[in-house]
């Protein structure tokens, strides 16, 4: 425990980086308790530990997601997503001292940043799921729209984090998913489950996320057809049926729906059936009404016979 180990310190002063790592790797969380311990020691390490703990740790930034143009001299992705930090506006980020400047109001970046450094942010900051996934989503990104291997790697381990995701980890699930490597899109779908079964996920807003990538050619639908049938083959249908339906929208409302979004139609129409649960997928009823036959129709009528054999609403699951 912190608190101890600064204790049996007395007056020396532990190392200005080895104290901040012990602080950034604490639970974000207010103990007033443990604050009065340390502030009862009467030492300048004593006191900075005190205030970390009475404000909780790094103060939860604001997100913003934002476009980013990409260099592409040849075919591909020119432009994808990202997500800019901004310090919020309370007492706790007034007093906040920004030594890494983690909250620094711009794209989150570190100039030099080598890709394996991704791996290192989670068992840096444990506790901050959402501010990790920020500064990682480039490298993940980078699986899907540069065909990067290996960029996707870090997201089993973001998983394992605590900590809200908020928009950034649900990009970098999508972009993941749509890795252009194999071993990419396994630590994605790991990650998925993992997230989904300490119930951690929004579905639905992964699922707008994979939506609209997808409409803008950020990036490669097919490549997110095979991890979701994995995952839901793995136990978690109703996660994939609810990720779907949040993603179909935008894909169905396209003029030229992307390539494989028949397939993500198929396997909505498989986890609907399996899990009985109905949700209502705005635009598939007017693919349906299309008098010319194609893939697409046929996957929509099929989705749709699936929610009229499906028993249970959604708001009942």
């Amino acid at each position: 425990m912190l608190v101890d180990r600064i204790t049996a310190l007395g007056d020396r002063k532990p190392g200005r980086w080895d104290l901040l790592q012990a602080l950034l790797r604490l639970p974000p969380v207010v103990d007033e308790g443990l604050a009065r311990r340390a502030a009862a020691l009467c030492t300048p390490t004593g006191d900075r530990v005190a205030d970390w703990l009475r404000t909780g740790g790094v103060p939860e930034p604001v997100h913003r997601t934002t476009i980013v143009r990409l260099n592409r001299w040849e075919g591909g992705p020119t432009q994808r997503r990202a997500v800019e930090l901004q310090p919020p506006s309370s007492p706790a980020a007034d007093r906040f001292e920004e030594p890494l400047r983690l909250l620094s109001g711009r794209r989150a970046r570190f100039d030099g940043h080598c890709a394996t450094w991704s791996l290192l942010w989670p068992s840096v900051l444990p506790g901050y799921r959402g501010l990790v996934a920020a500064y990682v989503l480039p490298d993940v990104a980078g699986a899907a729209d540069l065909d990067i291997q290996g960029g996707a790697a870090v997201l089993p381990l973001l998983a394992e984090s605590t900590g809200r995701g908020g928009p950034a980890l649900d990009l970098a699930l999508v972009y993941g998913l749509a890795a252009r490597h194999a071993v990419d899109r396994v630590a994605a779908l790991d990650a998925l489950l993992l997230l989904a079964a300490a119930g951690d996920l929004d579905a639905e807003a992964v699922g707008r996320q994979l939506g609209k990538l997808g409409v803008t050619g950020a990036l490669t639908v097919t490549r997110t057809v095979e991890p979701l049938r994995d995952a839901a083959a793995a136990g978690a249908p109703l996660t994939v049926w609810r990720l779907l339906a949040a993603a179909l929208p935008a894909l169905l409302a396209a003029p030229t729906p992307p390539r494989g979004t028949p397939d993500l139609l198929s396997l909505a129409a498989e986890a609907a059936t399996l899990t009985g649960v109905r949700v209502e997928v705005p635009g598939l009823v007017e693919v349906v009404a299309r008098r010319r036959s194609s893939r697409l129709v046929t996957e929509a009528r099929r989705l749709v016979a699936a929610l009229d054999g499906a028993g249970v609403s959604a708001a009942g699951a």
